[in-house]
């Protein structure tokens, strides 16, 4: 880009990119690095990396205002364009409506000089859009120089530790809770009185509620009548 500050920050950018690149060879390096040796380099690509980051920062208001600048311009030229277009429509509907001459040399000017007019504001309406999408894109690599750098410094130390550190287990179940499930097992099992429905504990032979025997075994219908087949009279 030709603009002195655009060519400023991607200077920078790519400084910035340079020092990052050299941070990574040198953890590739450590294990084979004396720890001064590394300690001292790490601390100078470091400082040199903070002070670029810096600058960038600096140079990102600047930039937000040419940005929002060249949006304005592009609104104006946007409505410019659009009435320059709507007066070339114009002539050639009175043209067809034959308010003018085809040989009209005055009419056939106004037209060229309308036309000329029009396609002179979308080349310049072009030029701008592009410009403002270099910039846009400036700032985005500026948000992702800066703003990586400024969530990883925010970040509470505390915060890193937790995420680290694994969840508790849950708490294992007490003996008081074992106890009470078994005896909600054992009321489940209970046997239920043929008499009232009330639900004994399984040792009871007699219903605790109106005392009618438990003993499942079927009992004869009172009712029934009694007739040996094999008694003579």
């Amino acid at each position: 880009m030709a603009d002195v500050l655009e060519d400023r920050i991607q200077e920078l950018l790519a400084r910035r990119t340079e020092l990052a690149d050299r941070l990574g060879n040198l953890e590739k390096l450590k294990a084979e690095t004396n720890d001064r040796v590394y300690k001292r380099i790490r601390q100078d690509y470091d400082d040199q990396l903070s002070a670029v980051i810096s600058e960038i920062s600096k140079e990102r208001g600047t930039l937000e205002s040419k940005v929002a600048s060249l949006r304005e311009e592009i609104g104006k030229k946007e409505k410019l364009h659009q009435e320059e277009s709507d007066h070339v429509d114009e002539l050639h509907v009175r043209a067809k409506l034959k308010e003018f001459d085809a040989n009209d040399n005055s009419f056939r000017a106004e037209l060229d000089e309308a036309r000329s007019s029009r396609d002179a504001t979308a080349a310049e309406l072009e030029r701008l859009r592009s410009e403002l999408g270099d910039l846009n894109k400036v700032l985005k690599d500026v948000d992702e120089a800066t703003g990586a750098r400024a969530k990883a410094a925010a970040a509470p130390a505390g915060k890193k530790a937790a995420a680290a550190s694994p969840a508790p287990p849950p708490p294992e179940t007490e003996p008081e809770e074992i106890e009470l499930e078994e005896e909600i097992e054992e009321e489940g099992e209970g046997a239920k009185c043929p008499s009232c429905g009330h639900v004994n504990p399984p040792q009871k032979l007699f219903c605790e509620n109106c005392g009618s025997s438990l003993d499942e075994e079927e009992t004869l219908d009172e009712d029934f009548d009694l007739v040996d087949d094999d008694l003579d009279l």
